[in-house]
């Protein structure tokens, strides 16, 4: 004798709970009006092996004025920032600076007052004398 087939229903899966979206790692108080953003690195690249460079901000309004107070905040891709994900403020020059310890090739993103900004600071490849 066969045993009886039995059919299941299968239950409705639950609806996956909402998670809210990840912390944004360069989030900064927007600023009052739009931020031009210029940054770079000093020097623009690193020896061989790594280094530190000093990374620069400069903030400026529309039509060049310094804007100071900006809030800005950077990471890199490799390496590490002495701000170490803190919040900088601009002082009265627009300008404000950081330190970046790096032994590869390093993408340095930055936001200052709404405005995300993306640099690279290569590390050079060893000589070949």
């Amino acid at each position: 004798m066969r045993p009886p087939v039995v059919t299941a229903t299968p239950e409705p899966s639950p609806e996956p709970t909402p998670q809210p979206p990840p912390p944004d790692e360069l989030a900064v108080k927007k600023a009052d009006e739009e931020v031009v953003v210029a940054a770079w690195a000093e020097p623009s690249s690193l020896p061989p092996g790594g280094g530190q460079a000093q990374i620069l901000v400069r903030a400026l309004k529309r039509g060049g004025a310094p804007f100071a107070g900006v809030e800005v905040r950077l990471v890199a891709s490799t390496g590490s920032l002495f701000s170490a994900g803190k919040v900088l403020i601009t002082d009265a020059r627009g300008m404000t600076r950081d330190r970046l310890t790096a032994h590869k090739t390093t993408q340095v993103t930055l936001n200052a007052g709404g405005t995300r900004y993306r640099f690279d600071v290569p590390v050079l490849p060893p000589s070949t004398q």
